[in-house]
């Protein structure tokens, strides 16, 4: 009986110190905040982009950011811009996650929605996942994923695909 309350007080001892010691670690992950972050740099091919957003939070080697404007420059000087609520910029790999009322879009008013996007700003590729729109002035079509690549010029849609033809009223 004594045994088995010394074992017990022993196992007390060593579970208050293991969550001690785990209460020290965490005060050492110190998040920290950056207000209206950007980053402007190039890609691997030389070519800019530029990430902006209200409010960021450096966590190691993740940023993780909100109300995010992104624009990427394609070999052909075409502009890509990008926005989203929230996502994170891993800056050794160039690659952006990004969540939440995602719009891609260009200046020939072409635009895809989707509710989350990983891209790579190396390559400029753009992979987006659920409820994947495109829209532009002739076409609408919606997909469960989509790939864009190849400076802009190839788009894949990748399951469940419809397309709507958008008819323009003639003038009278």
């Amino acid at each position: 009986m004594i045994r088995n309350r010394y074992r017990f007080k022993n196992y007390l001892i060593f579970i208050l110190f293991i969550f001690i010691f785990l209460e020290a670690k965490a005060d050492d992950i110190k998040l920290v905040e950056i207000k209206n972050p950007i980053f402007t740099t190039k890609g691997i091919d030389g070519n800019p982009y530029e990430i902006k957003a209200e409010t960021g939070f450096q966590n190691n080697s993740r940023l993780d950011l909100y109300i995010i404007e992104a624009k990427l420059k394609t070999s052909d000087n075409v502009w890509v811009y990008l926005e989203a609520d929230k996502g994170s910029f891993y800056q050794s790999s160039g690659e952006i996650k990004l969540e939440k009322n995602i719009i891609v879009y260009t200046e020939d008013k072409e635009q895809i929605f989707a509710d989350l996007a990983k891209v790579n700003t190396n390559d400029k590729t753009i992979f987006l996942f659920n409820n994947v729109k495109f829209q532009n002035t002739n076409i609408q079509i919606t997909a469960n994923k989509s790939i864009i690549e190849d400076n802009l010029k190839k788009i894949t849609y990748i399951g469940n695909v419809k397309s709507k033809i958008i008819k323009k009223k003639q003038d009278e």
